[in-house]
């Protein structure tokens, strides 16, 4: 061993830098999905509303492909339709198309309802307690009204502990949020305050019957205070 070899201090590998799981960062395909499905649900984007998909691929700084796969996406959500010789557009539901929504959607409420009463834990129900203490506080049907009433159903949703059930719920009150958006001052919030805090009693109490007996009355006051407007005209 020379002198040299010596006096040379150990060579340190660089190791790369661990990289975050990629769920962290959204696709561009996500994120163009997320920007379109919030315009929709906004209103900003209306029924029949034509999506070109060069201009969105432009306004976004992206490809094609990644705006046809998140158009795909939303097809499959029911919020918007690819028409031959048409293109993309924003679908197009008449009251009949509300109300057949709506009544699949309470079939599989009044199912998760029931699971919900079996699965809860009481720390989800005192998270689902501070959401309707938060959602007295308002007056209005707004935003902020709109995002806890999200909370308050998404934790009854989660409580029945079926996955594929939760997002079959999920896209069909998706697809027609807007339209209950738009009609949000005929609905009022009285009544469903009073119906939120039944429910949430009726799941403390463990009665399955009483719940679902509410969750049915819950959305049907809802099919009915639309019922006079056709949607997407």
């Amino acid at each position: 061993m020379t002198d040299t070899d010596r006096t040379r201090k150990p060579s340190r590998r660089r190791t790369a830098a661990p990289i975050e799981s990629a769920s962290a960062f959204p696709s561009r395909q996500e994120l163009v999905a997320r920007v379109l499905r919030d315009r929709i649900l906004r209103g900003e984007l209306g029924a029949g509303s034509r999506l070109d998909i060069d201009e969105i691929a432009t306004a976004h700084g992206v490809s094609r492909t990644p705006v046809r796969d998140a158009l795909k996406q939303l097809e499959g959500e029911g919020l918007v339709s690819v028409l031959p010789y048409r293109g993309v557009e924003v679908t197009r539901l008449t009251a009949a198309d509300v109300e057949e929504l709506f009544g699949i959607r309470i079939a599989l409420e009044r199912l998760c309802v029931a699971r919900c009463v079996s699965n809860i834990t009481e720390h989800e129900i005192l998270g689902l307690r501070r959401i309707l203490q938060r959602i007295d506080r308002l007056r209005r049907r707004d935003a902020a009204w709109m995002a806890l009433n999200a909370s308050f159903h998404d934790g009854i949703h989660a409580a029945s502990r079926w996955p594929r059930l939760i997002e079959q719920i999920r896209e069909l009150r998706t697809n027609v949020d807007r339209y209950v958006r738009a009609h949000a001052r005929e609905l009022g919030i009285e009544r469903q305050r009073e119906q939120h805090w039944a429910l949430l009693q009726a799941i403390e109490a463990r009665d399955a019957a009483s719940a679902e007996a509410i969750i049915i009355a819950h959305l049907q006051a809802t099919v009915d205070a639309m019922a006079s407007h056709e949607p997407g005209t």
